[in-house]
Order: C-alpha cells, then structure tokens, then sequence
C-alpha cells in the first residue's frame, strides 16, 4: 500500500445511545420540544436534534436525520431537507463506510436540491455528493460537484464550505496528476482557513500540500510543511491527523530507502491511529503497511504477526473495502518466502484492483512488482512488459512541464507565506507601542506613524507583487501551453510512425485471413487511431495550410453529429505565422467541441474573414445558450482557461454573447 493518507475522515459524529450525562440531557430535552410543537416548531426542534447527535453524539443511527428529512419534504422546506439529506450521505461515505449508498441518495434527492434556494444548505449537499464520487474515484465527477459546492459556498459566504471544497478538489486534482492547479487551490483552502483560525482544516490543507510535493520529489519542502502542522496537530490532539502525518513520512522515507526510519514512522502512525476517534480505520492501514515493510526488509516472522492483527480487527471486510491492502500484503510475504506463483496470483489481483481507480504511484508500484515476479520466475519477456508499463506511468506522473508548473507555484507560495510573517512581526511590534500609550504618548504617535507608513508601503509592494506575478503567470501559461502542444506534437508522431504502422500491417494481414470480423475491427481499430492522432496534431496544417485544416475540421464535425454546419472561410494561410495559426486552430477546436457537447444546438456557423489589418471570425449556434455574466466570473474549467490563454497569446480581442434558449456566438479579432 505504497500510497499517502491525504485526509483525516473525521470520525466525530455518532451513536445516540450510552452517551455522556449532558450528551442524554440534551437530547430528552429536544425529544420533549419534538413532542409537544407541530408543524414549523416541530421541524424546527427536529433539525435541531438532527444536527446535534450528528455534531455532538456518536452518529450511528440515521432513522431520526431520515425522519427529518420526510417532515421537512412534507412542509415545503428545501432548505432542512437539502442540509439533512447531505447528513444521510455522510454516514454512508464515512461512517458506514457505503459510498455507493451514499452516492445514491445524492443522485435520488438531486433533482429536489436543485429547486432549493439557500446556497449554503446547497454546499453542504454538493460538498457530501462529490466526496461519495470521491471514494467511489469516479473522480472527474467529483470535481464538476466540488465546483458547485464552492460557487454555493461563495454566494453564501459561508468561507469553511468553500475553504473545504478546495481543499477536496486540490486532492482529487493531485490524485489525476494535475498538480499545478492542485496546488493553487490548496494555498487557496489553508488561506480561506487561516481567516476563519480553523486550526483542523489548516492541518489538514497542510498535510495535502505536504503530500503533493512529497509525490514531486520536493522531500525537504514536504517535510517542512509537514513538520509544522505536526506541532499544530499535537497542540490539537488530533490523533487522526499524526496517523496521516506519520504514514506520509514513512512514504517519503521509503521512496529515500531509509527502512528503518519507515517503520519507525508506522508505528507512531499506528499508536496515533489507536488514539483517534476511529482506530479500526487506522489499524488496518497501519498494520497493512507495517507487514508490508516487514516482508520487503525480510522480516517474515513480523510481517505475518501484523497480518495477523490485521486479520483479528473486527468487521476487517478483507472480502469487501479492505481487500485491497489485504492482497498487498499477501503478495509480498508471497514474494519474500519465494512463493512466485502465489505472489504472482494476489500480484494480478491486486494490480486489477488498482486498475478501477486513478491512483497513479500505487497502479505504478504494483506495475513494478508484477516486473519483479516475472524476473524472479525467469519470464522476461512478460518481465520487460510490465516494466515497460511502469516506465511510461513514472514518466507521465513525473512529466517535466507538471514539475516546472509545481516548482513555479511552490516559490510563489514560499514567498507569500515570508511576506505574511513579516506583515504579522510588524502588526505585533504596532500593538507594543499601542498597549505602552500611557507610559509614553509620544511613541503611541510613533507608533501609529509606523504603522501608516508601513500600511503605505505595503500596498505599493502588494501592486507592484500583483503586476509581477500577473506577469509570471501568463508568461507560464504561454510555455504551458507551447509545451503542451510540443508533447501533443510528440505523440501523434508516434502513435502515427510507430502503433500506427503496426496496425496497417495489421490490417492487410487480416484480409488474407478472410476473417471478416478481425478485418473490420482491425480497420476500424486504425480509423479510432487516426483520429485519435489528428485531434492531437492536426497534419492538414503541415501539409496543406492552416485554411484547410480549418474547412476539415469544420467538415469532420459536421459529418459526425446532427448539427447542420455552413461556413465561409477566406485563405488566411500567408497572414499568420505557424504559432498563431496553431492557436487559432485550436481556439476553433475548443469552440466546436463545447459546442457538441453542451449546446444542443441544430445548426452554425463559422465565418473566416481576411480585411485591410485583421482577421475576424465568428462563430454562431442555435443552441440553449447560458447566461453568461453567471459564467464569466467562475472560469473553472480548463477548456474557458485554455482558450482565453490563447487568445492574450495571440494578441486578439475575443467576445462572447449567449442567453438562455437564443444561442451563443464567438467574436475573434486578430491582428495581422
């Protein structure tokens, strides 16, 4: 289980029943203004007592929150039943440990939240429906509903929720490997927490952040941060997040080959774990981990006494949502005792396992051990094909524009969080003079002079820092970008000279056969690929300009949807250099695929003009359109991103008009 704990699941809201004395005073209490109120008052006391045994009690029974949630339905209010319903999926994703259960109840109750008009009862429910999307690593999913959550969050202004869907998508994000954006969103959340001085959440933003630069071999950087919010977590008695603390430092000191310092990391993880609210769940990940040390340090005896302990915890579920690090740890002590076979068995099982998610370093590792077990049973050729595997996984997790982008965003963070210690020195040496005012009435002026000219002198270093890092960020999105096209570039040349050329000799050879079926899949295997590869280079441009590339693609959408296209585009090919016909074809690209996939439309049209110092396009559909001052202020998605990026870099103005039910059209100004 070669992976990081990256959130502490709060374990903290449960059963009703055997709670403390004031725990059982406040729910009889609430019990008795249930029974004697009716209607308004009844529901009132009835989130009232939902709310307290899930913030307050050990939250092991959901009846009353479902109760809650029918009273509230039957009285017309949304905004209780939206809130409760997102209490219902929380014990399914963290206390029954049912995401699947949980993510049905989010989907069940979507369409009644949507009508619902408080923004933060709203946040609550989206925030709880993309963590059961989380755990289920449907991951792409999760992240279109974190988004809801923090524009629900933002309009509520309600900074926790929003500080808290950052903080989830900045993981998820990490997970996919996008780890410049992850990382910008996580220094987003820790800030949103410092402003509320939410200590937890500052610990945990802290440890993600602390991961995320562990996973890009930032180690030194990781540690840092990681040993700070260890003397936060100690302070707080935050046993869960030691675990994590622990564990992710055992990982780092694995990736360094420091065995004897991974293990002594586990076990302080597991004595932390076994102080928190929640042991079992730490037990089986410790004790997993700890025998899987022990089997790679030839430690067998140890290795099988933690399976051991592992398999003794109650309600373990080594058949269900523990058999995972269950296989791991088999798979090892296979592989340690010389048992390849078996090793080799749990090795497949484990790597399917992997294989459903999108944890990328874990599919890696169990690519590498499956190369191990190969070797070591003399099979090379299957050896040398999982290494492979592994190969180009560490390669793309580690590929070098997403470390660049990381390291930039990394030095940025270093600097602000300098800049906010100096600013919070001077405060204090501000509030001496003032507390000294009587002592001294000069230097109370002193003192309030010190702090105008140093508020005067941090608002022009704050403008000068902004225009600055402006500057550095579309200078980076530029070499992003070129950088993405560059690797784009690269691989249609060889999915082009290498599977490509393949996959023709394979087609011919299938028509000899006179096998019909393999003949046809085969060719329309080759058509996929081709296409695949003129999606990332378009060729037509090389060869015969970027006018025709254009009129191709056009032609290639329309042929293979139900829009009706028409287009009138005049040969631009000589006004524009190789880049910016690139990033105009791409800008059109964009254009057409968001078309396709959220316009509805039935018709457009693409219009290429060339005039006396420009060139102009426009860009039209018939389709629902949207409201777009909604959308201008909240550009989360990376295709918006990536195409206004493009459109600075070329220099062009770009205007966009669109209404509910009356279309959308796209004004593009170059000039030339």
């Amino acid at each position: 289980m070669q992976k990081y704990i990256v959130v502490f699941i709060a374990f903290s809201c449960c059963h009703i029943m055997a709670q403390d004395a004031t725990s059982t005073k406040e729910i009889k209490a609430l019990y008795q203004k249930i029974d004697r109120s009716e209607n308004g008052d009844r529901l009132k006391w009835m989130d009232s007592l939902s709310n307290y045994i899930v913030s307050k009690t050990d939250y092991q029974n959901d009846s009353l929150v479902k109760a809650t949630v029918d009273y509230a339905l039957t009285l017309d209010s949304l905004s209780v039943a939206t809130w409760q319903t997102a209490n219902l999926i929380y014990f399914q994703n963290n206390i029954v440990g049912n995401p699947e259960q949980g993510n049905n109840i989010f989907l069940k109750f979507l369409p009644t939240a949507r009508k619902c008009e408080d923004p933060v009862a709203l946040a609550k429910f989206y925030l709880e429906g993309a963590d059961s999307y989380y755990f289920i690593e449907k991951h792409e999913t999760s992240i279109k509903y974190y988004d809801l959550a923090e524009e629900n969050a933002h309009a509520g202004g309600h900074k926790r929720f929003e500080g808290l869907a950052k903080l989830y998508k900045g993981q998820t994000l990490s997970f996919m490997g996008n780890f410049s954006q992850a990382s910008i969103l996580l220094q987003e959340a820790a800030r949103l927490f410092q402003e509320r001085k939410d200590t937890f959440n500052i610990i945990s933003a802290r440890n993600s952040l602390s991961v995320l630069y562990s996973q890009n071999g930032f180690i030194e950087e990781a540690k840092q941060e990681r040993d700070e919010a260890i003397e936060l977590a100690k302070i707080k008695e935050s046993y869960g997040h030691l675990a994590s603390f622990y564990y992710n430092a055992a990982t780092d000191h694995r990736k360094q080959g420091n065995e004897v310092q991974r293990i002594l990391y586990l076990k302080m993880g597991l004595e932390a774990g076994r102080k928190s609210k929640n042991p079992s769940f730490y037990d089986v990940t410790m004790l997993s981990t700890l025998a899987i040390a022990y089997a790679q340090t030839d430690s067998l005896e140890l290795a099988e006494q933690f399976l051991r302990e592992m398999e003794a915890i109650p309600n373990v579920d080594i058949e269900g949502r523990n058999r995972e690090p269950y296989v791991e740890v088999l798979k090892n002590i296979a592989f340690a005792k010389g048992n390849y076979p078996e090793a080799l068995d749990y090795g497949k099982e484990h790597l399917e396992l992997k294989a459903r998610g999108s944890h990328f370093e874990e599919i890696q590792g169990a690519e590498k051990f499956l190369s191990e077990v190969y070797e070591a049973m003399g099979n090379a050729v299957e050896a040398l094909n999982h290494f492979k595997r592994y190969t180009r996984l560490r390669d793309s997790i580690n590929s070098v524009q997403k470390v660049k982008a990381l390291s930039y965003y990394q030095t940025l963070y270093e600097t602000e969080k300098r800049d906010a210690t100096i600013v919070a020195q001077k405060g204090d040496i501000a509030l001496l003079n003032a507390e000294n005012k009587i002592k001294n009435q000069w230097l109370l002026f002193g003192g309030l002079g010190l702090v105008v000219l140093f508020g005067g002198v941090v608002l022009v270093r704050s403008r000068n820092f902004a225009r600055r890092r402006q500057r550095t960020q579309e200078e980076y999105s530029r070499n992003l970008i070129q950088a993405q096209e560059e690797e784009r570039t690269r691989v249609a040349r060889e999915l082009h000279d290498s599977v490509g050329q393949k996959l023709m000799l394979l087609t011919k050879k299938t028509k000899s056969t006179g096998n019909t079926d393999m003949e046809s899949l085969a060719e329309t295997t080759l058509d996929e690929l081709r296409s695949i590869s003129r999606g990332l280079h378009p060729s037509t441009m090389e060869k015969l300009g970027v006018t025709a590339a254009i009129t191709s693609l056009i032609n290639e959408v329309d042929a293979n949807t139900d829009i009706f296209f028409t287009n009138e585009i005049e040969n631009i090919d000589n006004a524009l250099t190789k880049e910016a016909s690139l990033h105009l074809y791409r800008i059109i690209q964009e254009v057409l695929n968001n078309m396709v996939k959220h316009s509805e439309a039935r018709a457009a049209s693409v219009i290429i003009e060339k005039k006396a110092n420009l060139i102009q396009a426009v860009i039209r559909d018939n389709g629902k359109g949207f409201v777009y001052s909604e959308k201008i202020g909240n550009v989360s998605t990376l295709g918006m991103k990536t195409l206004l990026e493009r459109s600075k870099i070329l220099g062009s103005e770009i205007k966009i008009e669109s209404s509910p039910e009356k279309g959308t059209t796209i004004f593009l100004a170059i000039a030339i």
